[in-house]
């Protein structure tokens, strides 16, 4: 079975709003840089297509399932099952079943079905200021159970909150606006801390009722190894060392499918400038794929970045949006069951 994961930038920019009606494409989209809504459709089509996903994790996907089903059924063959979405507004979680692959019996695990419930808000402090007050995901994580050899693999697809702020750069430059800046940016590390740290609690629930139980974990985490610096300055931590769990109990320790089998220049999955430490076009490794010890050790056969596929459709001659088809480059699993 192969697992991708991918990010594909803001899908919903592919339709026209939900008040037109049906879904329906868009022919082009100005205000998002994209001259043609569907070449970038089918250019993303085919970095899918040279994958061969058995299961496909979407983050970024369209607001409504049928803006989803669309997208397969006129670049895609018609060739996957469309489950979700879960999460609200225009960035929405999804998984793509091959049709005839290797995942069979997909289905959705609802609230009512899971070891925890994760559409209800619960206790934390957000802010720092010492109350404890509900918060909810930004993006609710799309569970869904698939059956390999007669046991079933948990896939959790998770989007955590985005560390992105609305004039981020004018307020960092600004000496005067800073502290703002700052408080705003510790505000939504501890969002995805917060985020993280429950969906571990989902993981843990899950693992102590079966210790072997076959769990991945794919995704958009907003964060990845290293200390920037706001976890150096100001105490934040690293929320996938979070989510992966405690090396004091290493039986339920999640393991990282491709981060020590990909070269070290490679190890990253998006570029965007940083202006606080004036580094243009960093790389990043932001996605991550994290699997349980028992897939971990007996099934995980190959896994890595596709830089390969993804650079196949970059398109020098273009420039914004129309240039790569996603500004997060998508990774893969495979496994042997």
């Amino acid at each position: 079975m192969k697992l991708v994961n991918w990010n594909i930038e803001w899908m919903n920019d592919w339709f026209v709003p939900i008040s037109a009606g049906a879904p329906a494409w868009r022919d082009a989209n100005p205000g998002r840089g994209i001259a043609d809504v569907a070449a970038l459709a089918a250019r993303v089509a085919r970095v899918i297509a040279a994958l061969r996903p058995d299961l496909l994790a979407v983050q970024e996907g369209p607001s409504r399932a049928g803006e989803m089903q669309l997208f397969v059924d006129d670049h895609l063959d018609g060739g996957f099952e469309v489950i979700g979405p879960s999460g609200s507004g225009s960035q929405r979680l999804y998984m793509l079943v091959r049709k005839g692959g290797a995942a069979s019996g997909a289905r959705r695990v609802w609230h009512d079905q899971a070891a925890l419930d994760l559409s209800l808000p619960w206790p934390v402090d957000i802010a720092g200021d010492l109350v404890v007050e509900g918060y909810q995901f930004t993006r609710e994580p799309l569970l869904v159970e698939v059956e390999i050899g007669g046991r079933p693999i948990l896939v959790i697809n998770l989007h955590s909150k985005s560390k992105y702020i609305h004039g981020g750069r004018g307020l960092w430059d600004n000496e005067a606006t800073r502290p703002q800046f700052i408080a705003q940016a510790v505000r939504n590390r501890r969002r995805i801390a917060a985020e993280l740290m429950r969906t571990r609690q989902l993981i843990e629930a899950v693992l102590a009722a079966d210790p072997e139980a076959r769990l991945i974990v794919a995704g958009d985490l907003n964060d990845g190894p290293g200390v920037d610096f706001f976890e150096q300055h100001y105490l934040i931590h690293n929320v996938v060392a979070v989510v992966s769990g405690n090396p004091f109990n290493p039986r339920q320790m999640l393991r990282h499918a491709f981060i020590d089998r990909e070269l070290k220049e490679r190890n990253f999955t998006a570029r965007f400038d940083d202006f606080i430490d004036k580094i243009t076009d960093r790389p990043l490794l932001l996605d991550h794929i994290l699997v349980s010890p028992s897939l971990y050790w007996s099934a995980l056969r190959n896994a890595r970045i596709e830089h390969d596929a993804f650079e196949a459709e970059l398109d020098p001659t273009k420039g914004g949006r129309d240039a790569h088809p996603s500004d997060h480059r998508p990774q893969s699993a495979s496994f042997e069951l």
